[in-house]
């Protein structure tokens, strides 16, 4: 890790609720491995053998489509938490990233090694999220033969998620969030807008939560349902399953 990128990261978790550091730093179960690996078909079609054992099933596009899920806004998280509490960037570029990889196949973080430098950060932002967008969901898209659009959406949420998280984490979440439509439109098609909806409990109080526009196929899984904020759930359900967990 570069001196620069090392000082960037120890001031994003100096601003960040402590509970909320463990996607930034390493734990003694993972094995850091090179993001660069998403784009090897061998490397790919192992992790999908990985997560097949996992969920039980030999569907491609299933299997495919959860690993991209989890995956993508790990390799977001240190961009996005460093642009969101510093205004500097920890770059997203695979060949910047290591995975916290574990043998099972998840993920339970991600460390960037170098800075974003040079012209305004957000612009600098979303063009390399897109280009690692790109390249890792060409992979995956090729690895299980299935359309890449659907996998952008995900990529979509993944941002807007990512940015509640770093906003919350930061105590400014709606500042955070602020920064979801600039930053998906500059990244540009085919990412659809993303979208939060705030939630209110049996209370006053109330919670945002990301209006997501992909679906991560666990329902096909077998013995899986869908996620409480499955965009596939009526709205009235899916309302209803959020304001669980929203605090009272």
């Amino acid at each position: 890790m570069s001196t620069h990128a090392n000082h960037l990261l120890a001031r994003t978790l100096d601003g960040m609720n402590p509970t909320e550091h463990a996607r930034l730093l390493t734990d003694e179960n993972c094995e850091p491995v090179p993001a660069r690996l998403v784009e090897d078909p061998d490397w790919m079609t192992e992790q999908m053998r990985l997560r097949s054992l996992i969920w039980d099933t030999d569907d491609a596009r299933v299997l495919a489509t959860l690993w991209w899920f989890s995956t993508s806004s790990k390799l977001i998280t240190p961009s996005i938490a460093s642009f969101v509490v510093t205004g500097e960037v920890l770059s997203p570029a695979l060949e910047d990233l290591w995975l916290h990889w574990h043998p099972d196949s998840r993920l339970s973080g991600v460390t960037s090694v170098n800075v974003l430098t040079g012209g305004s950060a957000l612009e600098s932002l979303a063009e390399a999220l897109r280009r690692t967008l790109e390249r890792s969901i060409a992979s995956v898209a090729a690895t299980a033969r299935i359309r890449p659009r659907p996998l952008w959406a995900i990529a979509t949420d993944a941002v807007a998620g990512c940015l509640l998280w770093a906003g919350r984490a930061r105590g400014e979440p709606e500042r955070a969030t602020a920064l979801a439509e600039p930053l998906v439109a500059a990244m540009g098609a085919p990412m659809p807008t993303p979208r939060y909806t705030e939630v209110s409990s049996h209370g006053e109080t109330s919670r945002l939560f990301t209006k997501r526009t992909s679906c991560c196929l666990l329902y096909r899984a077998p013995g899986e349902d869908k996620c409480s904020s499955c965009p596939g759930r009526p709205p009235e359900q899916r309302h209803a399953l959020l304001r669980e967990n929203t605090p009272h």
